[in-house]
């Protein structure tokens, strides 16, 4: 019973919120040929992109609804505090960045511009400075940012607390 009230939930996240997308603003360079249409194309697709002045990796989940094309999007920024964790010899960050760029980057910026470089700078959008990188390398990546921010937190939560323990006595 608690699974069917998520349900309209996930819909409304995914189509409700959706806002409707002038498909001239798309690139056209994305398209695999000229005489498909960018509607039709889109539909049902999935780009991640990496902003490099906003420090933003950003998933765009593009839809066609009512002959219109429209699009949800999930941002993650990168993180710009506790650096020293953040690229320490053990952080699950580090070991990402070794792994996508072969021991080549340092930082997640520097990875992320080995992977925009290697997509040849295409855009997604021809109004946005929002580069193209590959589905599999932002997953992995957005992850590991998940994972490292989860981890400050529960560091924060545990200095907040001050790491007293209170046992109630009955």
């Amino acid at each position: 019973m608690k699974h069917f009230i998520f349900i309209p939930i996930i819909l409304f996240l995914f189509y409700g919120c959706s806002i409707k997308m002038d498909s001239t603003f798309i690139n056209p360079e994305i398209l695999p040929n000229q005489n498909i249409s960018v509607v039709e194309f889109l539909d049902s697709k999935t780009y991640n992109t990496y902003d490099e002045k906003k420090s933003k990796l950003t998933t765009y989940f593009f839809r066609k609804k009512d002959g219109k094309l429209t699009a949800t999007n999930a941002i993650i920024f990168i993180p710009m505090e506790s650096k020293d964790i953040l690229y320490g010899p053990f952080s699950q960050v580090t070991s990402t960045i070794n792994r996508l760029t072969n021991y080549k980057a340092k930082t997640i910026e520097e990875t992320l511009s080995m992977e925009v470089k290697k997509n040849q700078f295409k855009k997604l959008f021809n109004t946005k400075d929002e580069y193209i990188i590959r589905n599999d390398f932002a997953r992995d990546l957005r992850y590991s940012i998940q994972e490292f921010e989860e981890m400050i937190e529960r560091r924060r939560d545990r200095e907040d607390s001050g790491g007293e323990v209170i046992i109630p006595v009955s």
